[in-house]
């Protein structure tokens, strides 16, 4: 894991209808962020509500392909971060994937 990611390639990144209900429930995934992590995921957070905040106080302008632009590039940042955070396994899952390799032992 690097602490510090290259920004990533536009072609390697997927852009996500953030507002559209999952057609499956998925499992939440819980993740440990490094102090590094942790405030670049703050900064970010603050930079994405400071331009949507922004945008919102300017009603009678019309949005610009530009602060949309900015607003994906920030929003998938935020999720590149996040994904390179450690990972939290569950005790129930560790206890099932424990059990599983003692009875593949014996």
């Amino acid at each position: 894991m690097s602490i510090t990611a290259p920004f990533p390639d536009s072609a390697q990144m997927v852009r996500t209808d953030v507002f559209r209900e999952p057609a499956t429930p998925k499992r939440v995934i819980r993740r440990r962020p490094s102090q590094t992590q942790g405030q670049a995921l703050e900064k970010l957070g603050r930079a994405i509500e400071y331009l949507l905040d922004s945008r919102l106080a300017l009603i009678h302008e019309p949005s610009t392909k530009a602060d949309v632009e900015a607003l994906d590039i920030l929003m998938r940042l935020n999720r590149c971060v996040f994904s390179e955070c450690e990972e939290i396994v569950p005790v129930s899952q560790r206890l099932k994937s424990w059990m599983a390799s003692r009875v593949r032992a014996h």
